[in-house]
């Protein structure tokens, strides 16, 4: 288990500092151009690397369809979600909204029959229900009222990465390696944007430099394709209920980041929010880490 933490660590540190990153590209460049560019950044690396290694993604239907699926449903629609979203509100928010994943997965787990019922992961979940009720409600949680229908539609990623969740661990192609299913899943995702940034007329190249827009969208693609290879390789390795330990490193580093970037404020009323997400997202995993042991 010590690779996997080390990499979950990596894992967790990016995705961490990647809302805050995200938010500074997207108030240069507008959010199809950015998730578009840092895509294809993300997949041209790991094209190179699989030209060097000569393992070129499996183009078989079985293949196509992993890709398609996770592609969309566990990268393009949620990346381009957040960006739509972290516009409207804090990062800091948006990195707590997206770590409820596991308590999703869970959710999710259970109506497909994956997982049995749990008194204390279900207290998980309605923790984390709570939590996301508190700071969506009351009309002086937010800084502004407004942003409450927006960090509603935040709640869409992380329900998107607990149906990614399934289907990874249930689909697999196990005999291909992390960094060729990274490849192909980037491959999809790529399509998807350039398909999306025409057909919104807002397509834009973040270059030459316009700081800090322009090596934001270098540090998204770049990061994005050690990222997805480490996200396969730890369920590879330890499983998904150990990478969804990396929800607690991303309310951490991006609630710091935002406050240290954007000067972000939160009120004793999202701070109580956050505090029960985290809470639940704590009795979620210690349930899952028992129902394993047993």
């Amino acid at each position: 288990m010590g690779l996997a933490l080390v990499f979950l660590l990596v894992l967790g540190s990016i995705w961490g500092v990647s809302i805050t990153s995200a938010k500074l590209a997207v108030q240069a460049f507008g959010p199809f151009s950015v998730v578009f560019w840092y895509s294809l950044i993300a997949f041209l690396v790991l094209c190179g690397v699989s030209i060097i290694r000569r393992k070129p993604p499996p183009l078989d239907a079985r293949h196509l369809r992993y890709y398609l699926a996770s592609g969309l449903i566990g990268f393009s629609i949620p990346a381009l979600n957040n960006l739509i979203v972290v516009q409207y509100v804090p990062a800091g928010i948006l990195s707590t909204m997206i770590a409820t994943a596991p308590v999703f997965t869970y959710a999710i787990a259970l109506v497909a029959r994956q997982e049995r019922f749990q008194v204390l992961r279900a207290g998980g979940i309605a923790l984390g229900l709570v939590g996301a009720l508190v700071i969506l409600l009351p009309a002086n949680s937010l800084p502004e009222a407004g942003m409450a229908p927006w960090v509603a539609l935040g709640l869409l990623t992380p329900f998107l990465y607990g149906i990614t969740a399934v289907i990874i661990s249930r689909y697999m192609p196990h005999e291909t390696d992390s960094m060729t299913l990274a490849t192909g899943f980037l491959g999809i995702s790529t399509v998807f944007f350039l398909v999306g940034m025409l057909a919104s007329g807002t397509a834009t190249i973040p270059w030459p430099d316009i700081w800090p827009g322009s090596p934001m969208v270098l540090w998204l693609g770049v990061s994005s394709s050690v990222a997805y290879v480490l996200y396969f390789q730890i369920i590879r390795m330890a499983g998904a209920v150990y990478l969804s330990q990396v929800s607690y490193l991303v309310v951490t580093i991006g609630v710091v980041a935002g406050m240290i970037v954007f000067g972000e404020r939160h009120s004793p009323l999202v701070w109580l929010g956050i505090g029960l997400m985290v809470a639940g997202l704590v009795f979620v995993n210690l349930g899952q880490f028992r129902a394993r042991r047993a």
